[in-house]
């Protein structure tokens, strides 16, 4: 490599360490806001429909629906709903209606689908059971305290408001698979919404908490509206986004359990993921190559190991990087996850990167035990 060249990378990668930086930097401020304690303006907390769409029978199963079932809430009704009759959701959704006899707990069976998006199809069967007006779907995974409805019913009482979504962290330390897809959701992922709520105007939904009104719904032509899309969640606050409705993130934060078995499962959930990202909003995604100020750091120590002002300032992304990430992690997210495990973020960072590359190009998807091609509308049509 000629000199001037020589020239051109190690100021190229300088330059990419700067925006790191100052971008880590900036996720701190942007968290301190987003989390900062706010004020409502409503108290109001009328009825809500829970609609939970499930398959399968991972082990925390229970313990996240029992967890709903604890809500400290005047009225609410939970449905579930399962496509086979078979399936070893339906037997956990039997056990938790036995031992919570006073909660409204409803199991609906479906076999047929509208569409190639599954779980858009059983909340579309949901649908006749619903008795409220109020309705907040969640993914099955997901774990919430006692006082969730308390904090995200009010701001959607708002006559502009017509969804909110909240941020949620990861909480599987086991396997390792899981546990470093937790700290993927923690580190990353948690810090790109945060910041992205500082700048932007919401017009989207995360599948771990969507709150909605039911003329919402109605508004963009219930869920058989989404039932060919593979974002679901994104394409129903973007929907209701564009009938002219308020979007709000709320700095509620709700806990998942990633249950990857496997460093291969955790591969392909995270390429899915990424994929549905970039058909979603391309230039946004594109634009976070410059976020990934470990992996620049790496390479310009690889490079430029020789010259004293690129170690130190890739050695302080690198710090930084370490420091941010466990601010998001233990004291934003109150993440139970072992302290220690954040310096894998590192790791996380380089697998990040790798399934940003690999994401590029393709535009086929596994979902669960499915493939399916993207096309350019952000609608899927299943393959084989």
């Amino acid at each position: 490599m000629g000199t001037f060249a020589l020239f051109l990378a190690f100021w190229f990668l300088a330059g990419l360490l700067c925006i790191a930086l100052i971008y880590y930097l900036f996720s701190v401020y942007a968290a301190w806001r987003f989390f900062r304690p706010g004020s409502t303006s409503s108290t109001a907390l009328p009825p809500v429909t829970i609609l939970k769409p499930l398959k399968g029978a991972p082990p925390d199963l229970y313990d996240s629906l029992a967890s709903f079932c604890r809500l400290d809430y005047p009225t609410f009704q939970i449905l579930c709903g399962v496509r086979n009759p078979n399936d070893p959701a339906a037997a956990i959704v039997t056990k938790v209606q036995n031992d919570f006899p006073q909660c409204d707990i409803t199991l609906v069976v479906a076999p047929s689908v509208i569409g190639p998006n599954y779980k858009v199809s059983t909340l579309h069967h949901l649908t006749p059971q619903m008795k409220y007006d109020y309705l907040v779907i969640t993914d099955s995974d997901v774990c919430v305290e006692p006082d969730y409805l308390q904090t995200i019913i009010p701001p959607l009482t708002q006559t502009e408001t017509g969804l909110v979504t909240c941020v949620y962290r990861g909480g599987s330390g086991q396997p390792l698979s899981a546990l470093l897809e937790s700290l993927m959701i923690n580190t990353t992922f948690t810090t790109q919404v945060v910041v992205a709520s500082q700048v932007e105007r919401p017009a989207y939904a995360f599948g771990a908490t969507m709150a909605l009104k039911r003329t919402c719904l109605d508004a963009i032509g219930g869920f058989s509206r989404l039932s060919d899309y593979l974002a679901d969640d994104y394409y129903l606050g973007y929907l209701i986004s564009q009938a002219g409705y308020r979007l709000r993130v709320l700095p509620t934060v709700v806990e998942t359990r990633p249950d990857a078995g496997s460093l291969r499962g955790l591969f392909h959930h995270q390429l899915r993921w990424a994929r549905t990202q970039r058909n979603c909003r391309p230039g946004g995604y594109i634009s976070t190559v410059v976020t990934f100020g470990t992996v620049w750091a790496c390479v310009s120590l690889l490079c430029f190991w020789s010259s004293i002002e690129m170690t130190v300032l890739a050695l302080s992304v690198i710090g930084v990087r370490l420091l941010t990430a466990a601010l998001m992690n233990t004291v934003f997210l109150q993440s139970t996850l072992p302290r220690p495990a954040i310096l894998l973020t590192i790791l996380t960072d380089l697998l990040s990167f790798v399934v940003w590359c690999a994401s590029l190009r393709g535009n086929t998807v596994r979902w669960r035990e499915y493939t399916f091609r993207l096309q350019k509308d952000g609608r899927m049509v299943r393959v084989g």
